[in-house]
């Protein structure tokens, strides 16, 4: 116990100098380099107003925050919608179909029973 007490006397201690330090001046430009906006290429700004382009399902937008080059969108929803119906039409094609089976085999059994 006593071990521990001081343990954490001494750890408290040495840890007073390290906390009353400056911040390192390097990493304060590093921070203000990262918060000033720089195109990629120098002498060429961003392109303002950009309209969207469709590449088939794709869209690409022009990028919005810094360390964006590009930006692409995909109709995720219409997709799963698409797939949803295109599985819902062919369960009730296979309905249709096994119905219509049903009904000639009975109108078949029908006309025999005549």
């Amino acid at each position: 116990m006593r071990g521990l007490a001081a343990a954490i006397l001494v750890s408290s201690l040495c840890s007073a100098p390290l906390l009353a330090q400056e911040r390192d001046r390097s990493l304060e430009r590093i921070s203000l380099a990262l918060e000033q906006p720089s195109p990629i290429v120098r002498g060429v700004a961003p392109i303002e107003g950009a309209s969207p382009k469709q590449f088939g399902i794709f869209t690409l937008l022009p990028p919005t925050s810094r360390g964006e080059m590009i930006r692409i969108s995909i109709p995720i929803g219409e997709l799963v919608t698409r797939a949803f119906r295109g599985v819902a039409a062919a369960n009730q094609r296979r309905q249709e179909a096994a119905v219509r089976r049903r009904v000639e085999a009975e109108l078949t059994a029908f006309a025999r029973a005549r």
